[in-house]
């Protein structure tokens, strides 16, 4: 425990030009009330936890994952996906016949670098057509043979992600593209149905009675698992018309005119094997996070604990300036560059599915959320005073519903905005989502985590 006082003087002086010229002054001026401020810092608290299977988890995001790898330290990992498109509410008035279409191609988009695994490995992939709507809610071990005929795929590709074999000016472009073709006859259909039906453009859900979706899936290859962020259908095609001179002119377009989105279903169907190493680490007690399916930790906060410190040292003036967490992690070892997943949620056991099905955003009351840092290798909850204020104040007694907690990956989509009069930043969170973003682990040293009560005990003299 380390105690620090911060002794601060306060004079009552209200009537001191009064003693000038007055002739009755008794009781004025003739006291000084004086306060001292005690800040206590405690961090005397232990914190425990285990490892448990997180291996369903929900996608909620428009990101896709495809590929495969097995690596010795952390396991095999393969994920393909499903997913369904967002049309726009109208087409390109110039595409005034379905002739006019010259062919239909899958574009997926990543970001340089965003891979786990060799760029250079050629790996194969295929692309077949769903033929029923896909149902909500939907999670990583999804089994989509019942969805698609694997007899009938619609198109596939041969990939890479290295920068070998680009120009100069596509290396200079914030992402990186993979296009599939897909049959003329698609896009032929997507624009007759535009045609004789436009409202269906106005829903996706109505689109996605007619065109369900499609599956993408490895072919072959092993060795790379690539985090694609955008899904597009484009349609290329032209019309003819005359220029200003009245000679006949073709004109040619390309419409990304559906794409994946989150407001649409999509799914990455996950399948992971994991390393002996870390289910040996895992039986020893070790707190492992391994994602995006894998294991989260379940963790017991020392809430009485730091209930009963603060009961027993606060005085009759107390007030709670902050209580903090930071927990230190190891990063585990391994050829494949995975690395620690960005942030983990820390939610109460008992509201983890609700928050997740809700879509709910942190409160600092039940859920919070740490960034890693690179610096410090730690994952920092910076204010845990609210849970704690709220924990007083109950009336009735606490159980292990109120302490238990899970630790566990998640994206999380936050605005930072700067005030210029007043020099501060404030920080909106959007969403939280279950992380999948690419295979990722770390081990967590709660032994060594440290928590900080932090309150203010004033005396008055």
């Amino acid at each position: 425990m380390r105690v620090k006082y911060f002794p601060v003087i306060a004079a009552s002086l209200l009537a001191s030009a009064a003693l000038v010229g007055c002739g009755d002054t008794d009781g004025i001026g003739s006291s000084l009330i004086q306060s001292e401020n005690n800040i206590i810092i405690e961090d005397n608290f232990s914190l425990s936890g285990h490892s448990v299977e997180n291996d369903r988890v929900q996608s909620r995001t428009a990101m896709l994952l495809l590929g495969s790898i097995d690596a010795d330290e952390y396991g095999h990992f393969a994920s393909d996906f499903v997913t369904q498109f967002m049309p726009v509410a109208k087409l390109d008035t110039t595409l005034t016949s379905a002739a006019a279409i010259d062919s239909v191609k899958l574009k997926m988009m990543y970001a340089p670098g965003s891979f786990v695994g060799d760029s250079i490995m050629p790996m194969g992939l295929e692309v077949f057509r769903l033929d029923r709507n896909l149902k909500a809610p939907i999670f990583s071990d999804f089994n989509p043979e019942d969805y698609y005929d694997p007899s009938r795929p619609i198109g596939s590709a041969i990939y890479a992600t290295s920068n070998l074999e680009l120009s100069d000016s596509l290396k200079k472009l914030d992402h990186r593209d993979i296009y599939v073709n897909l049959p003329l006859e698609l896009g032929v259909e997507l624009y007759d149905l535009y045609q004789t039906n436009p409202e269906v453009y106005n829903n996706p859900q109505a689109f996605a009675q007619y065109f369900p979706g499609i599956y993408v899936r490895n072919s072959y290859g092993s060795g790379r698992v690539t985090q694609i962020g955008a899904t597009l259908l484009q349609l290329y095609y032209h019309y003819d018309t005359k220029n200003s001179a009245g000679r006949d002119t073709t004109y040619n377009y390309v419409g990304s005119f559906y794409s994946a989105t989150p407001e649409v279903l999509s799914n990455n169907n996950i399948a992971y094997d994991m390393a002996p190493e870390l289910d040996r680490q895992v039986a020893e007690g070790q707190p492992l996070i391994v994602a995006p399916a894998g294991l989260e930790v379940e963790m017991t906060f020392p809430l009485t604990d730091i209930i009963n410190y603060y009961r027993e040292n606060a005085g009759r003036l107390s007030v709670i300036n902050n209580l903090t967490m930071s927990i230190p992690a190891t990063n585990i070892s391994n050829t494949y560059g995975i690395r620690p997943p960005s942030q983990l949620l820390m939610v109460l056991k008992k509201d983890k599915d609700k928050f997740f099905e809700e879509s709910k955003v942190t409160d600092g009351v039940t859920s919070f959320y740490a960034t890693f840092s690179d610096e410090t290798d730690t994952y920092d909850f910076s204010s845990l005073r609210n849970y704690l204020l709220d924990a007083l104040e109950r009336e009735e007694p606490l159980t292990a519903d109120d302490f238990t907690f899970i630790l566990t990956p998640v994206s999380v989509d936050a605005e930072t905005v700067y005030d210029p009069y007043t020099g501060s930043k404030k920080v909106y969170v959007k969403s939280i989502v279950p992380y999948v973003q690419q295979p990722a682990m770390v081990r967590l040293r709660l032994d060594d985590a440290k928590i900080e009560l932090t309150f203010t005990n004033q005396s008055v003299n």
